[in-house]
Formats: C-alpha cells, sequence, structure tokens
C-alpha cells in the first residue's frame, strides 16, 4: 500500500510539473549572432567599433515584414536595457511625457541620446561613450545587440553583450 501512495504521489507530481514552467520562454541557447569585436574586458580607444557575425537571419531593415529570421539590429550601451520581447523599439519611449507630445518622437536623435543604435549592418562606431563617472576615469562599459523584425520588434529574448574597458582623460 504504501509504494502505490508514493507511485501515485510522484506521478501527480510529474503532472503538476509543466504548469511550472513560464509560457512562451525559450530555454535554449540562440547562436544566430557573435560578437567579434572588441574582445571581452578589451581596452579600447574612441572611435569603438562594435562587431558581429550573423548567421541564419536575412538583412532586411524596417520593411514592414514580421519574421522571425529577418529584419535588423538594435544595439543598447551600458545601462540601457532591451526592449522586451515583441515589442517594438519605441517601447524605451513609453513613459518619456516630453517624447510622447512631441511629433515624431522618438526618433534617431532621441535614441541615440539613450545609447541606443538601429543598424543594419554587422557593425557600429560610435565617437563616444557614456561618461559613467567612474574613478580616476577607467570605464566599464557594456554593448547588448539584439534583432529586430521588420516592423522594428524585438525578436524573441535572444541578447549578445560583451563588456570593454575605457580610460577617459580626467585630467582638468
Amino acid at each position: 500500500m504504501r509504494g502505490s501512495r508514493a507511485a501515485s504521489f510522484l506521478l501527480g507530481a510529474l503532472l503538476l510539473v509543466p504548469a511550472c514552467i513560464p509560457q512562451g520562454l525559450a530555454f535554449v541557447q540562440d547562436d544566430r549572432l557573435e560578437i567579434v569585436e572588441p574582445d571581452y574586458r578589451e581596452k579600447v580607444t574612441l572611435p569603438v567599433t562594435i562587431s558581429w557575425e550573423v548567421e541564419d537571419f536575412e538583412i532586411t531593415g524596417r520593411n514592414g515584414e514580421s519574421r522571425e529570421d529577418a529584419g535588423y539590429f538594435a544595439v543598447f550601451f551600458d545601462d540601457e536595457t532591451p526592449v522586451p520581447p515583441r515589442k517594438k523599439l519605441e517601447y524605451v519611449a513609453k513613459d518619456d511625457l516630453e517624447c510622447q507630445n512631441t511629433p515624431g518622437c522618438p526618433d534617431e536623435v532621441y535614441f541615440a541620446d539613450r545609447g541606443i543604435y538601429e543598424t543594419t549592418s554587422t557593425s557600429l562606431t560610435v565617437e563616444r561613450l557614456p561618461d559613467l563617472d567612474a574613478f580616476q576615469g577607467h570605464e566599464t562599459h557594456e554593448v547588448t545587440v539584439i534583432l529586430l523584425d521588420g516592423t522594428g520588434r524585438r525578436i524573441g529574448e535572444s541578447a549578445w553583450w560583451v563588456q570593454f574597458l575605457y580610460d577617459r582623460d580626467v585630467t582638468p
């Protein structure tokens, strides 16, 4: 009798396990993109170029098509958190009342002021980095690349990132 109770309990527990798995999340490694420059924790100088390689993804730009295997890239520097899955890039301005009341906002300048860039290239060069006000100018920056579909929506949860070092001149 004792063994059948344990077996019944185990069977019931196994039936409940799928209910505990978060829905809509893909727990698989997405290896379509690889950041190749700079190397992890590499010390860089300005201008700095971020480069990546991509496969199994057609670079189309913002063409209005919603496909998982085609679109373009968004690059986020430092504290800018990428938009949630299936949200458009414009989501970053959702709480910005000034932007909401300005025709054409958010635009390229709005994004760049926040360290966010859209590109159809597999590299991005920036002339300046956000001033992190780090001790004696030794800064650790982080850049994240995500995939956007042709409508500007983030594709999945995947994100690729790299940290790099930058010594800012702090002499008065």
